[in-house]
């Protein structure tokens, strides 16, 4: 991992407020909306070259995680969690009760995460009842594992980090230190 890494098995400050109120999403309607989002960006926000001990070559670029569910639970939370996701290069999908045409209005019920389909994350600053439920709806998903970041501060966790070293003994060595070690 890289930087944004070794963060994730500390804690951090946890964003909540409590639940709010509303009719249930139509699910129908949410994976109508997460069909029509744009395509996450598939080129790198940054690389950078990395030192490497023993003249490997080290890359680490770091990517948008992709689609988001931004969940509240009001219009005003979901709509600072899209704006925050949106700075790092995800596409969103806000969703909570008086969001309008900005989303789709009403809270989504737990287990309707184990029917829907093309999303990379979901964002959720609301009580803990609600949020290990969610959790529990994640993890009982088949294929990869989606996160519930419950972070105030979900930068880190909505972009991804990729690491690649190139070991250059393999290809004859690195040119550099075989000229400094003449």
């Amino acid at each position: 991992g890289g930087p944004s890494y070794l963060p994730r098995f500390t804690q951090h400050a946890i964003q909540s407020a409590p639940a709010a109120k509303g009719e249930s999403a139509d699910v129908a309607a949410v994976q109508s909306a997460i069909d029509r989002l744009d395509p996450p960006l598939q080129s790198a926000l940054s690389t950078q070259s990395l030192p490497g001990p023993t003249g490997e070559s080290n890359r680490l670029s770091t990517y948008a995680r992709g689609r988001v569910l931004c969940l509240g639970p009001d219009a005003a939370l979901a709509e600072a969690q899209a704006r925050m996701a949106q700075a790092v290069g995800c596409t969103t999908l806000a969703i909570a009760t008086g969001l309008g045409a900005k989303g789709v209005d009403g809270q989504l019920a737990p287990e309707a995460l184990t029917e829907l389909t093309g999303f990379d994350a979901v964002i959720y600053w609301g009580g803990t009842e609600t949020a290990r439920a969610y959790a529990t709806a994640l993890a009982a998903r088949e294929g990869a594992l989606i996160p519930l970041i419950l972070e105030a501060d979900p930068a880190p966790r909505l972009t991804l980090e990729r690491h690649i070293c190139v070991d250059t003994t393999a290809a004859g060595g690195n040119a550099t230190l075989l000229a400094a070690a003449a």
